[in-house]
């Protein structure tokens, strides 16, 4: 048995739990994990309150993880018992046990100087950010906004701007409390709210050329009228008629390509790309985790954390000798 969070009908926070299910044996082909932390991500609030279509019966929760290795099925040879991985598994991470059934397509393995916690809440943000920032392609010189940019996405979208577009500008919106960390990692920080459009325009006297956004529609016209292209545009919260309507780009984690997570990895791993964790729950505390994801505008990502396994046999002897 495996303890894991999930819900029964649509709603809002107070409708996730956690429950003891069952985990199927391991397959030929397939992985079982067991998780070590699990990412947090606006739209798993979406799903639970019936955005994407109601509940059919009872559900699982999130899509980010990093853990160990547990077991592998026959056929499987990229990892093996004892590796440390992550990957994203859609409405089922946030669980002490995974069962990867095509590890071919979720699963990688943590570089060397890559944190556990930091790789269990990449999938969404990492694949998002860097989907956008190819559609908008940040050239050499240009000036680059990022909205929302000391959140998950916007962080990591920030900070690939300036390693894309050499010598470019980044102007990235955040709380007060937290333009200080952006300003740290080379990134322009203002601050978001009433007046953004004045503060914009004496950032960037001489126009804006590209942006992602991770606000919706009215961000979107905020950006054009300071003559944005649209097609230098990027939206993660405007939907596709929205999008269709104002021309803009809504390219996210849907179209990330295969390698983007490993690329990624090692480019946090080499100090190129800073993830900050803006909080960490235990599992059986998953509504407070989701409240203050949607209250606290936490810096980085949010995470639930496993609790750990006892020491081995071999553990206790190497510190007992």
């Amino acid at each position: 048995m495996t303890t894991r969070v999930q819900f029964d009908r649509n709603g809002d926070i107070d409708e996730l739990h956690t429950a003891e299910v069952e985990v199927p044996e391991t397959g030929p082909g397939q992985v079982r994990v067991q998780v070590l932390y699990a990412g947090l991500n606006p739209v798993d609030l979406t799903i639970l309150s019936g955005g994407f279509g109601p509940a059919k019966g009872t559900r699982g929760v999130g899509m980010d993880f990093s853990g160990i290795v547990a077991e592998v099925g026959e056929g499987v040879e990229d990892f093996s018992p004892g590796q440390l991985v992550f990957g994203g598994y859609p409405n089922h991470s946030q669980a002490e046990t995974l069962l990867i059934k095509d590890p071919e397509k979720r699963l990688d393995a943590i570089p060397k100087g890559l944190g556990t916690d930091v790789a269990g809440g990449l999938y969404i943000a990492g694949r998002t950010a860097i989907s956008g920032i190819r559609a908008i392609a940040p050239a050499a010189g240009e000036t680059v906004f990022v909205s929302g940019a000391s959140g998950g996405v916007g962080i990591i979208a920030a900070q690939l701007a300036l390693g894309l577009g050499l010598g470019a500008r980044v102007i990235g919106t955040a709380s007060a409390d937290n333009l200080q960390l952006l300003r740290a990692l080379g990134i322009d920080a203002i601050e978001y709210g009433d007046g953004l459009e004045d503060r914009l325009r004496a950032a960037a006297p001489n126009g804006i050329q590209a942006a992602y956004s991770t606000r919706g529609e009215d961000e979107i016209a905020l950006l054009l009228g300071l003559g944005v292209p649209a097609d230098r545009i990027n939206s993660i919260a405007a939907g596709p008629e929205v999008a269709e309507k104002l021309g803009v780009h809504t390219s996210g984690e849907a179209v990330a390509q295969r390698g983007d997570l490993a690329w990624l990895a090692k480019a946090i791993a080499y100090g190129h790309v800073f993830v900050p964790i803006g909080g960490v729950f235990p599992l059986t505390e998953v509504q407070d985790a989701y409240r203050f994801l949607r209250a606290g505008h936490p810096i980085g990502k949010v995470l639930l954390k496993m609790a750990p396994k006892p020491f081995t046999e071999e553990q206790r002897t190497f510190l007992t000798s």
